[in-house]
C-alpha cells in the first residue's frame, strides 16, 4: 500500500514546512513509499527551496547537474549550489568547489575552489578535505605541498572515508610525498579494503603477493585479490589469474585462472592477453590451442606489448601455430627488440650471426647482442 503523503499545517514555522517539502522530495527521488519520480521530487524540492532550505537547494543543484527530472544544466546547478553554500551547507560548498575546479557551470577558478572547499573542510566534511588535499597535491591554485595534502587527507581518513584511506595508504606504499612506510601503508589500505574499496583490496593483496612489508602469503593475497576481482577490478582479475595459475599448491587452480585471464584479456588487459596465450600454448588449465594463443598475442602485440611481439616472432620462426615465415618473425622480433626486450634482441643477434632468415651480418649481430647486454645490466 503506497505511503500517504501529507504536508501538515505547521503554522508560522517555515522551517518545519520546508523540511516536510524536502522529505517528500527525497521520498519521490528514491521511490520510498511512493512511485519514484524525478519530476515530483523536483517540484517538492523547489517548494522547500522557496524558504531557503539549504538541503533542498543542494538537491536541486544535483538534479540539474545530473539531468534528473529536467534537462542537464550545469550553470543552473552551480547557481543552486552557490545559494546553499552561502547558507553554510558543507555538501553544497564541496560541490561548488568541484564545479570551480572543473569549470562546470562556472568559469574555472582554482582560487574560488579553494575558498569553498576550505569552508566545507573546516566543517569536517571528509569529501571536501579529500578534494582540498588533492589541490595541494597537484598544486592547483596553491604551491604544491604534499605535507598539507597529507594533513587534510589524514583528517578525512580518520573519519572513515575509504577513498582517502586508500590515497594515504598508496602514498606510504610508493613513497609519493612521504617516506615509504609499509606499516602505515598496510594500516590505511586495510581500513579502506575492509570497507569494500576494490583499489585498496587489490593493493593490499599485492603486498601479500610480493611480501612487501608483510610476510608473503598466497592465501592472504588470494583473499584480497578475490574481493577486488568480484567487483571486476581489472588488475585484480589479471593478478588473481596469475596467482591461481602459478601460485603455491594451496591456491593453485589453473582452470579458474584461465577464466579470470580471459575476462581481463577481453577487456584489453595486455599482460592478461600474453599470459592467457601462454596457458593456451602450453595447455595449462585448458586444452592446447595455438591458434587462440596466436589471437591473444596478436591483440597484445598490436597494442605494443613487447612480450607478445616476441612470442609472435618465435611462432613465425618456428612455424608453430602459423606458417613458418622468417620475414614476419624478424618483423615482430624487431618490434619487441626496439622496446628493449632482451630475448628478442638476442634472437636477432643469433639470426644475423648465423644468417637465419636474414643476410648474415656480424655488425648487426653484435649490435643486437650488445643492446641485450646493456638492458640486462641496468
Amino acid at each position: 500500500m503506497p505511503l500517504l503523503l501529507v504536508v501538515f499545517d505547521v503554522g508560522g514555522d517555515m522551517t518545519g514546512l520546508a523540511q516536510s517539502h524536502y522529505r517528500l522530495g527525497m521520498s519521490y527521488l528514491h521511490g520510498k513509499g511512493v512511485a519514484k519520480s524525478y519530476v515530483e521530487a523536483m517540484k517538492w524540492f523547489k517548494l522547500a527551496a522557496q524558504h531557503q532550505y539549504p538541503r533542498a537547494l543542494f538537491m536541486l543543484g544535483r538534479m540539474y547537474d545530473l539531468g534528473q527530472g529536467t534537462a542537464e544544466n550545469a550553470a543552473e546547478a552551480a547557481r543552486y549550489f552557490l545559494q546553499a553554500a552561502e547558507l553554510g551547507y558543507a555538501r553544497a560548498q564541496n560541490a561548488l568547489g568541484q564545479a570551480y575546479i572543473k569549470g562546470r557551470g562556472v568559469d574555472q577558478d582554482y582560487g574560488q575552489a579553494l575558498i569553498w572547499l576550505r569552508k566545507a573542510a573546516d566543517q569536517g566534511f571528509s569529501d571536501a578535505q579529500y578534494n582540498l588535499g588533492l589541490m595541494y597535491a597537484k598544486g592547483h591554485g596553491v604551491l604544491k605541498d604534499f605535507l598539507e595534502a597529507r594533513r587534510w587527507w589524514a583528517l578525512a581518513a580518520e573519519q572513515g572515508n575509504p577513498k582517502v584511506q586508500f590515497t594515504l595508504g598508496h602514498m606510504y606504499l610508493v613513497g609519493k610525498g612521504v617516506q615509504k612506510n609499509y606499516s602505515k601503508a598496510r594500516q590505511w589500505l586495510r581500513q579502506a579494503a575492509e570497507q569494500g574499496l576494490p583499489a585498496a583490496q587489490f593493493h593490499l593483496g599485492m603486498m601479500y603477493v610480493k611480501g612487501t612489508g608483510v610476510l608473503q602469503s598466497d592465501s592472504e593475497a588470494l583473499r584480497w585479490l578475490q574481493r577486488a576481482a568480484e567487483q571486476n577490478y581489472l588488475d585484480a582479475l589479471y593478478h588473481l589469474g596469475k596467482l591461481l595459475g602459478g601460485g603455491s599448491g594451496e591456491v593453485r587452480d589453473p582452470l579458474t585462472a584461465v577464466v579470470l585471464l580471459k575476462q581481463a584479456a577481453t577487456r584489453g588487459h595486455q599482460r592478461a592477453q600474453v599470459l592467457l596465450g601462454q596457458h593456451l600454448a602450453k595447455g595449462i588449465g585448458v586444452a592446447p590451442d595455438l591458434s587462440l594463443a596466436y589471437h591473444w598475442w596478436c591483440e597484445a602485440a598490436k597494442a605494443g606489448n613487447a612480450d607478445a611481439q616476441y612470442n609472435l616472432g618465435v611462432m613465425y620462426l618456428n612455424g608453430k601455430g602459423v606458417n613458418k615465415n622468417a620475414v614476419e618473425g624478424k618483423r615482430w622480433l624487431t618490434e619487441a627488440a626496439d622496446r628493449g626486450h632482451t630475448r628478442a634482441q638476442y634472437c636477432l643477434g643469433v639470426m644475423y650471426s648465423t644468417g637465419t632468415g636474414v643476410p648474415r651480418d656480424i655488425d648487426e649481430a653484435l649490435r643486437w647482442k650488445e643492446a641485450a647486454e646493456f638492458w640486462e645490466s641496468i
